[in-house]
């Protein structure tokens, strides 16, 4: 919830400037090329634990008790979409959008300690386990992009999108020692919204490379009280995901200038057939 206050005065601020700003063109100005193109974006996700650890306390059977204190620890993996990308000419608020598809891998570790509440005992008694989790997710996502631009070729990236997340793969192995846990698990489908930051320039005459990091900053589904992290085990755990966008400019078509077939005929001008009014 908090990623949601701090960027909404900087979406203000930048709203209200391109209302006095035309937005800057980014993209080359070489006639040879469109301003639409296909989009790469590989990328390394990687997923921060809590900063404040969880703790529980367990009762065990009718006289045992256990207090367990978690420690969350992420993973990196990687994932790749490709798509489309399309400028928006005379905007002052959006320079491009593009919609994309491919697969995004999650993954990430917690572990526990659990202490026997038992001030009779001279020594504690330690229970300890934990568990990793791998989830592989098919994504699809649009986004819109404000690109200002910091020196002659190189730019600052905004953008915020929405992304549709679909587990097709899920590996979870947790060692629980036997105690009675409860853990949480995602929904294998997500639904989000997320923003993203970024550094680009020119490549080459048609190609643009972006470095970014991106984050979730809202789930609509499953809905969890407007968080945009993933409850998984008893953690909870957010997706960084670094990428590296390469926009890559569609050539435009050649002009070929229309062949004449056959000759005009004695009754024919240039215009047109003599004596009527009808172009040919």
């Amino acid at each position: 919830m908090r990623f949601v206050f701090i960027l909404l005065p900087l979406l203000i601020g930048m709203a209200a400037q391109a209302q006095y700003q035309k937005q800057e063109d980014i993209f080359p100005r070489f006639g040879e090329y469109e301003k639409k193109g296909w989009i790469f974006k590989p990328s390394v996700t990687q997923t921060l634990g809590e900063f404040k650890e969880p703790t529980d306390r367990l009762f065990v059977a009718s006289d045992s008790v256990f207090d367990i204190d978690y420690n969350t620890k992420g993973k990196t993996a990687i994932g790749l979409e490709i798509g489309r990308f399309y400028a928006i000419e005379n905007s002052r608020l959006i320079s491009f959008v593009d919609f994309s598809l491919g697969v995004k891998l999650l993954q990430g570790a917690e572990e526990f300690e659990a202490t026997l509440d038992d001030p009779d005992r001279s020594t504690p008694y330690v229970l300890s386990g934990g568990g990793i989790f791998r989830h592989t997710y098919a994504t699809a996502s649009f986004a819109a992009t404000n690109a200002k631009k910091l020196t002659k070729d190189i730019f600052l990236r905004n953008t915020l999108g929405i992304n549709g997340d679909f587990r097709v793969q899920n590996t979870r192995d947790y060692d629980t020692q036997g105690m009675p846990m409860q853990q949480n698990y995602p929904n294998r489908f997500i639904f989000q919204a997320h923003y993203k930051i970024g550094i680009g320039f020119p490549l080459t005459r048609n190609m643009i490379l972006i470095p970014s990091v991106e984050t979730p900053i809202l789930t609509f589904y499953e809905y969890d009280d407007m968080k945009s992290t993933l409850a998984v085990f008893r953690s909870r755990y957010r997706p960084l995901i670094f990428r590296l966008t390469l926009l890559v400019l569609d050539k435009k078509p050649d002009r070929k200038c229309p062949t004449k077939k056959g000759k005009r005929k004695r009754n024919e001008t240039l215009f047109g057939m003599a004596g009527t009014k009808r172009p040919w």
